[in-house]
């Protein structure tokens, strides 16, 4: 029994031993013959550090993932404050203007029965306020789309109407938001071309050079953003364009 086990072991042996000299000598950098136990021991190290990076990657992902979630939530964060900005500012402006008439409110008459106040600061909400307010509705509470689809029957269904203009602009509102920034840029043209001296001119002049930016158009972006800095000097719209060509300039844009 011994002598078959020690057969085989050395036949194991010169198996082995043939099979190390069919294969051909690792030579390292210094031209130096390396043993096959250096081999070996440099082939587990090499398959050690390749799993080592691959642990580190994957970790690299996740950091890269968690940072790219963050920062999208900080820009829709960044975007819904400047629409409440601009939402309070467009009230501020209604109600000095007088374009959005209040709905009036009944009072009861000698006989108990309701009776329309004639004062005429009170006259009945037309048609055209009516759909205005429900798409402005819209837009406040964060439907976009909606608000999108909203703006666009009111321009349609009320072209001669004199909310038409805050109509347009806050169309272009609701698809820059919405990140369209195609269908906002052709809202706020129609705004600056058709209404120069309304007061949502210079906010939709000011949306252009965002928009120009936005696309990688910093030439158009600087032409823009000046133009509304020197034309609105002193403006919230002019501060905004200072700020964004300030930005520009540490950006090396």
């Amino acid at each position: 029994m011994k002598r078959i086990f020690k057969g085989q072991f050395v036949a194991l042996m010169l198996i082995s031993g043939a099979a190390s000299a069919a294969l051909p000598p690792v030579v390292n950098g210094n031209g130096q013959v390396v043993s096959n136990s250096q081999v070996n021991s440099g082939t587990v190290e090499m398959y050690n550090r390749l799993q080592q990076l691959q642990v580190e990657v994957q970790q690299l992902i996740g950091q890269v993932e968690e940072q790219t979630y963050l920062i999208e939530s900080l820009k829709k964060r960044q975007r819904d404050l400047y629409l409440d900005t601009d939402r309070r500012i467009q009230l501020l402006e209604n109600k000095s203007s007088g374009l959005l008439a209040p709905v009036p409110i009944n009072t009861p008459g000698v006989d108990g029965q309701s009776e329309p106040n004639n004062n005429s600061a009170s006259a009945p909400a037309s048609g055209d306020d009516l759909a205005y307010e429900k798409a402005f509705s819209s837009l406040k509470s964060g439907r976009y789309k909606q608000a999108i689809d909203e703006f666009s029957v009111f321009t349609t269904s009320f072209p001669t109407s004199n909310l038409l203009p805050n109509a347009l602009y806050w169309l272009g509102e609701a698809s820059y938001v919405n990140r369209d920034f195609e269908r906002a840029n052709t809202e706020f043209i129609k705004v600056v071309s058709e209404y120069p001296e309304h007061s949502k001119a210079k906010d939709a002049m000011l949306k252009i050079g965002f928009i120009q930016y936005e696309n990688k158009q910093w030439k158009e972006a600087k032409e823009t953003l000046n133009t509304v800095s020197k034309k609105y000097h002193g403006t919230t719209a002019a501060r905004l364009a200072d700020q964004r060509l300030d930005r520009m300039r540490q950006e090396k844009r």
